[in-house]
């Protein structure tokens, strides 16, 4: 293994991107650069390809290789690159990782095993050691996300202990509402330590986190550079306001969400709201019913989407 990778740190918004498909569920390519454009004319300078927003796990190896080639393409070096590797087994994880270096990405990242799982910090730095030494230039990320995963361990242990024995460990995208647990992340030397929860960014941001890779950060981001334009200011009660917005709308999410066998089937909606189509989701998730999907955009409507989205900053 190399005993440096190429550095990397990440602050401000990271949208985990959606996974464009057509009406029939195979992907829609063309749609990316267009979505690309977009992030970039609001400001987004780094993105998270291939996790749980962008449908990872109900996607083929050859279908994740060719979503990461085309963003990568499309960027053209415009935009930093995680590509989220983890799959059900280390074999294919690798394979990704390996992939990932060789296609031009930024960094990568992985989940633990989602079925046989590690059961305590040693097996879990084991696991990551041998996905990152595969792509030793690559700055590696720990995706932890127990609610999903059922693998609960202490991180500021693993970030501890793993950042001995993987040279290229690069920090946690830090999905869990334990900030206990993330300062003391946020007090391991140079690990970068990414946020993951959106209606608790504000939180996660105040107790240290150097930035965020979430969903919502896809279409609103002008919502969450204000907040933490305001948090730099000290305008804490500004940033509490924005921040309940953003959980106004989470509320809607998780109730589509659970109608629709996942919060990315109805995430997926809001991207019409900011004129991109990216079609339906994967099974096992459904997408909308065509009343349904009249209801939920009268839902976010009546919240006051856009005019909050667009208020500028005075």
């Amino acid at each position: 293994m190399a005993e440096n990778s190429e550095k990397i740190w990440l602050e401000g918004l990271v949208p985990a991107v959606f996974t464009p498909f057509n009406q029939t569920g195979e992907l829609d390519l063309s749609k990316i650069k267009p979505y690309c454009e977009y992030l970039l004319k609001n400001n987004i300078k780094a993105i998270y390809v291939n996790g749980t927003t962008g449908e990872g796990k109900s996607l083929t190896m050859d279908e994740r290789k060719e979503i990461l080639e085309k963003w990568i393409q499309v960027s053209n070096g415009r935009l930093k690159i995680v590509a989220h590797v983890g799959v059900l087994n280390v074999r294919e994880s690798k394979d990704l990782a390996k992939h990932a270096c060789e296609s031009g990405a930024d960094a990568i990242a992985s989940l633990p095993p989602l079925f046989f799982k590690p059961q305590n910090i040693d097996d879990l730095v084991e696991h990551c050691k041998a996905i990152a030494e595969v792509a030793p230039h690559l700055p590696f990320y720990y995706y932890h996300l127990p609610s999903m995963t059922g693998v609960e361990l202490n991180m500021e242990d693993f970030l501890r202990k793993s950042k001995k024995v993987i040279p290229n460990l690069a920090g946690v995208k830090f999905s869990s509402k334990d900030l206990v647990d993330m300062i003391g992340c946020v007090f391991q030397d140079k690990m970068n330590v990414l946020f993951g929860c959106d209606e608790q960014l504000l939180a996660g941001l105040v107790t240290g986190a150097h930035g965020a890779v979430g969903s919502t950060h896809n279409f609103m981001p002008l919502v969450f550079e204000r907040m933490m334009e305001n948090i730099k200011k000290g305008e804490l009660q500004k940033a509490r306001q924005e921040q309940m917005y953003v959980q106004k709308l989470c509320r809607v999410m998780y109730r589509y969400g659970a109608l629709l066998g996942g919060n990315v089937a109805a995430l997926k909606y809001f991207m019409l709201l900011v004129g991109l189509d990216l079609g339906p989701p994967r099974e096992p998730m459904r997408a909308m019913s065509e009343s349904e999907k009249r209801q939920f955009m009268q839902e976010i409507k009546d919240l006051g989407y856009f005019s909050w989205h667009a208020a500028n900053t005075d």
